[in-house]
């Protein structure tokens, strides 16, 4: 931890030892998320990342453009978004090995020119096991895991990434309650919004 600790205060690119390091430390048969950077980017992109034409028409304004973005964002509100699996430690905000190099992509996928500069919330979701109470309080602590790694490791400015819990309010999976699909991280472009 140590060495971790002392690689980070540099100003040397050290993620690719950090995933280097990361994948001697799993244990046979554990592997990350198969998403890559490039798909982050994609996917977090206004519009996918389709190129804009030059129009002179006005846009029209975000529908939610000045709501907080410290909180819970309403369901119905469509912004560039992935979900992602981040496994940490059972009932903590510990992050497994494979957790840091689900995080490796998207620290890289959030170092992108085309992101750089835009803000994102940080959305932690439980499973509807445990009562609702401990599910927002664990799905907080993890949403500010995520974004204290980004900017530990990845130097992404930490006023650009909102952790915000969302316990066990969303599902993606309502039909099977403990599915490991609705223990997720969101992570939401809210670029529009402010």
């Amino acid at each position: 931890m140590r060495f971790l600790t002392e690689f980070a205060t540099t100003r040397l690119s050290w993620a690719p030892v950090l995933a280097l390091l990361v994948g001697l430390m799993l244990p046979a048969g554990v592997c990350a998320q198969t998403v890559t950077s490039d798909q982050i980017i994609k996917a977090l992109l206004p519009d996918g990342g389709a190129p804009r034409s030059r129009s002179m028409r006005k846009q029209e304004p975000h529908p939610f453009r000045g709501i907080s973005i410290e909180g819970q964002l309403p369901p119905e509100v469509e912004l560039p978004r992935i979900n992602l699996t981040v496994n940490f430690e059972f009932d903590s905000a510990s992050l497994t090995n494979d957790g840091i190099l689900t995080l490796q992509a998207l620290g890289q996928a959030l170092q992108d020119p085309r992101l750089r500069n835009m803000h994102f919330q940080i959305a932690g979701h439980t499973d509807l096991r445990g009562t609702t109470a401990y599910n927002l309080d664990l799905s907080r602590r993890r949403a500010f895991m995520v974004a204290e790694f980004l900017a530990a490791f990845f130097s992404i400015p930490r006023q650009q990434l909102v952790p915000v819990g969302y316990g066990e309010s969303r599902p993606v999976d309502p039909g099977n309650p403990s599915s490991a699909r609705n223990r997720r991280v969101e992570i939401i472009n809210v670029q529009p919004l402010s």
